[in-house]
């Protein structure tokens, strides 16, 4: 065998990378995310067709820039922090101008380090002058307008306070927003005459009861010393043509699906969260924490510091963590992502802004001092078409160009969804449910599916109500057969719900039936299956399969609104042990703990009991599987209640079956079955770690074996 060459272990490593290391993605294409979180590719959605340089404009190289806005005339305005000053482009790349200085009364006046930038659409600027401590605004040609300068609320504001203004956003009536250091309260809003009126908008922490439960318990010396949970700042921010603020968080104690917000005037987050299983917009989904995998070079969630707002409610975000542009639309589904941290083209090192000009992107890297210029390929053209036209109202036009979508992309869920709404409004909805379906939007296939049966039950009606009459006289007959058959039968013990036959087989299937006298007569029954011999071995063991067989049913046919599961990952044998592992670690553990507590019941008389006590999830599930498949969204309700109801009804038959058979008081079996619960966690515990000591061993002696073999 011929040695590999290094070119070819370098392909091999990076193949590695790719393939087992989640989070990374590649610099060309894209991705989007399904419904159980994984990252699908798709096609490239933009490219790098310029690279602009402070140099290559003539005005010198720019020095860590760090904001770049696009007016309403899309001019281009850039924050060259380092170098003090605002260079301002025309929409094909060309200097218009540099504002270096401006005349503040008789002084000639100089920035310092502005970090954030806004344009009005009178093309008058506002720039958030950090080291100047104030915010300066200019008219279109450069003269000044006005300066606010550290707001002097005391009321609101510190007598400390030193205002350092790090973006802004100005909306329709001259309000300005702005998002300072050291201000945990959320933006400080300005009025159009500069007085400062208040905070909006301050990031709710959400700590989990664990945390909460710490600190109440701590001391204060201890409260020192921990983690304070203080609201995030904002990092950056955003305003559509509606008024509403787009903001970003990026790191902190808030909640992290809520690091992308739409405020309303009143502070209020109203950002469309995407429902049914998909992610909330907050960037990437998977990936790596510091203690995942030890390959990663890049671990930790999304940090967001710009985003911007565009046509159709559609907004871009960009990711420091990992240079990545995240685009959603107004419903918050992600419409693609892409990017990556490399020096190469479409790759960001320090993304520090991001906006549009011109259908293009343009992103402003802090380090390596330049504007990415990024083009969309038709695959992001047909998208963008396919959200205007329906916006517009044109859903067949949309329904074709999501077509056009699906074609380049079979992975994107939504073209899906696209599809399904144009069939909606089109009165075809058994074909909207099963576009739907493909698309996994449970949102929409409710709706299709409300509505088919509408139509359905007024074409049948007549047919459901023959129907139903049919059923109510044919159970009336055969109840009254029964009594009277039931009647000439009874003979014997009368205590019995069901006398006790010499023939084998028919000696089974009463005993089989007999579960359902134990359902609602659970005193009785569970005296009747010990003492009295109404159970057997055999139909507990067909009871316990059925149990068995009905959480296979139920993750295979369960309704399409309510199953989470996928076919392609059903494994039967996970299936069975879920039932059986739990099942006879509560036989074999009760029996070892009632043994020393003075128990009246063998293991067979526990298994009779416990499987008996099964009957419920097979009564009530399997009719909810046919439910589930004919009810909305909105009636899930009454699926999940009845689900819960017969987990309930089984534990409490346990619970009684357990002490009827041991002949337990009330609070002795209660004690037993806690205890019972924390002996199977215990034998778990020690099943695990022998586990692990036994592959510890394994790898142990392999590495022996290895090291022998190479010395030999």
């Amino acid at each position: 065998m011929k040695p590999l060459r290094v070119s070819q272990i370098c392909f091999l490593v990076l193949i590695l990378a790719f393939g087992v290391v989640p989070g990374i993605v590649w610099a060309q294409g894209s991705y989007t995310y399904n419904i159980s979180g994984e990252a699908v590719p798709g096609p490239n959605v933009y490219d790098a067709v310029r690279e602009i340089y402070g140099v290559d404009l003539g005005v010198g190289a720019f020095r860590e820039p760090q904001d770049l806005v696009v007016s309403p005339n899309q001019n281009i305005y850039i924050a060259d922090s380092g170098n003090n000053r605002i260079v301002v482009l025309d929409r094909n790349f060309e200097v218009d101008r540099v504002i270096t200085e401006f005349q503040n009364g008789d002084l000639v006046d100089k920035f310092a380090t502005p970090t954030g930038l806004f344009v009005t659409d009178a093309e008058e600027l506002y720039v958030a002058d950090y080291d100047n401590r104030r915010i300066v605004i200019l008219d279109g040609a450069g003269e000044l307008i006005r300066i606010i300068h550290n707001p002097t609320d005391q009321e609101l504001i510190p007598a400390d306070f030193r205002f350092r203004p790090l973006k802004l956003v100005v909306d329709k009536v001259g309000r300005i927003y702005v998002i300072a250091e050291g201000v945990l309260e959320g933006l400080m809003e300005f009025d159009e005459n500069g007085i400062f009126s208040g905070y909006i908008g301050a990031p709710r922490v959400n700590p989990n009861p664990w945390q909460y439960f710490w600190r109440k318990v701590m001391t204060d010396a201890q409260k020192e010393r921990s983690i304070i949970f203080v609201p995030t700042e904002y990092s950056n921010a955003d305003i559509d043509d509606k008024g509403f603020i787009y903001t970003t968080l990026m790191r902190g104690q808030t909640n992290i699906k809520q690091v992308i917000r739409r405020l309303n005037p009143a502070g209020d987050d109203v950002l469309r969260r995407r429902a049914g299983g998909f992610a909330p917009p907050m960037a990437d989904v998977d990936y790596i924490e510091r203690t995942g995998n030890p390959f990663a070079t890049v671990v930790g969630r999304s940090a967001l510091v710009d985003i911007v707002v565009r046509e159709n409610g559609i907004y871009s975000v960009v990711d420091l963590t990992r240079g990545r542009i995240f685009t959603y639309d107004d419903n918050g589904n992600l419409l693609y992502a892409f990017g990556n941290v490399a020096f190469e083209k479409a790759s960001f090192r320090v993304p520090a802004a991001i906006d549009v000009v011109d259908n293009h992107l343009l992103v402003l890297d802090r380090r390596t001092n330049l504007i990415s210029v990024l083009e969309p390929t038709e695959y992001a053209l047909l998208i963008h078409q396919a959200i205007d036209l329906y916006q517009t109202g044109d859903y067949d036009g949309s329904a074709q160009v999501w077509t056009e979508v699906l074609h380049r992309n079979p992975n994107l869920d939504l073209a899906y969804s696209g599809i399904g709404r144009s069939l909606l409004r089109q009165g075809k909805f058994r074909e909207a449910m099963e576009t739907y379906k493909l698309g996994n939007d449970r949102q929409g296939y409710s709706q299709a599916l409300a509505l088919y049966r509408r139509d359905w039950i007024d074409a049948n009606f007549s047919y459901l109500m023959g129907g139903l009459l049919l059923v109510i006289i044919l159970s009336k007959v055969i109840s009254k057969v029964w009594k009277n058959w039931q009647r000439q039968r009874a003979s014997g013990y009368q205590g019995l719900a069901y006398e006790i036959s010499d023939h084998k087989g028919r000696a089974f299937l009463q005993s089989l039936a007999y579960a359902f006298w134990v359902m609602t007569h659970p005193a009785d029954g569970f005296w009747d299956l010990k003492h009295e011999k109404r159970g057997n071995v055999w139909s507990a063991t067909l009871i316990l399969g059925g149990v068995v067989l009905t959480y296979v049913l139920i993750r295979q046919y369960t309704g399409f609104l309510f199953n989470w599961s996928e076919a392609k990952r059903l494994n039967i044998y996970l299936e069975m042990a879920s039932v059986l592992i739990p099942f006879f670690l509560w036989c074999g553990v009760n029996l070892g703990l009632t043994s020393l507590m003075e128990g009246k019941g063998t293991f067979k008389d526990i298994y009779i009991a416990t499987a008996y006590a099964l009957m419920p999830i097979i009564v009530i599930n399997l009719p909810l599987i046919l439910v589930s498949r004919m009810i909305t969204l909105d009636e899930g309700a009454f699926y999940y209640l009845f689900n819960t109801f017969a987990v309930l009804w089984t534990a409490l038959l346990i619970f009684m079956g357990t002490m009827i058979t041991h002949q337990y008081e009330l609070g002795k079996n209660v004690l037993t079955s806690i205890l019972t619960g924390v002996g199977m966690g215990v034998v778990i515990f020690l099943t695990l770690l022998f586990l692990n000591v036994i592959a510890q061993l394994y790898g142990f002696i392999d590495s022996i074996y290895t090291e022998i073999t190479f010395r030999l």
